[in-house]
C-alpha cells in the first residue's frame, strides 16, 4: 500500500511519470488505485529529447540537469498501468533555463 499512500499526497497536483519504454508524461493526478493512475492536462516527451547539461561547481562537484521539451497532448486524460511506470515525481512549475541571480 505504500504507493497508494504516497500518491494520496499528490492527488490533484501535477506529477511527472517515466514509463518503462522511455516515454514521459506530465499532468495533474486525478484518480489512482494500486493498478492504474489517471491524469489530466497532459504533456509528453521522451528520454531521447531531454537536453542534458553538465555544470562544474566549486571543487570537484558536478551537477547534471535535464531540460525537457514538453508537448501538449490534446486527449482529455491519460490512464497508465502502474506496472509500466518506472518513476513518479511531484512536478514543480517554473522555467529551469532562467538563471537566478
Amino acid at each position: 500500500m505504500l504507493l497508494v499512500e504516497e500518491l494520496q499526497a499528490l492527488l490533484h497536483k501535477e506529477i511527472a511519470i517515466i514509463m518503462s519504454d522511455g516515454q514521459a508524461y506530465r499532468g495533474k493526478l486525478v484518480k489512482f488505485d494500486k493498478d492504474i493512475i489517471i491524469m489530466k492536462e497532459i504533456y509528453e516527451t521522451t528520454n531521447q529529447e531531454i537536453d542534458w547539461v553538465e555544470t562544474k561547481g566549486s571543487g570537484k562537484s558536478t551537477t547534471i540537469k535535464g531540460y525537457i521539451p514538453w508537448r501538449k497532448v490534446t486527449l482529455p486524460r491519460l490512464i497508465a498501468r502502474v506496472d509500466t511506470i518506472m518513476r513518479i515525481w511531484p512536478w514543480t512549475p517554473g522555467d529551469p533555463k532562467k538563471v537566478k541571480k
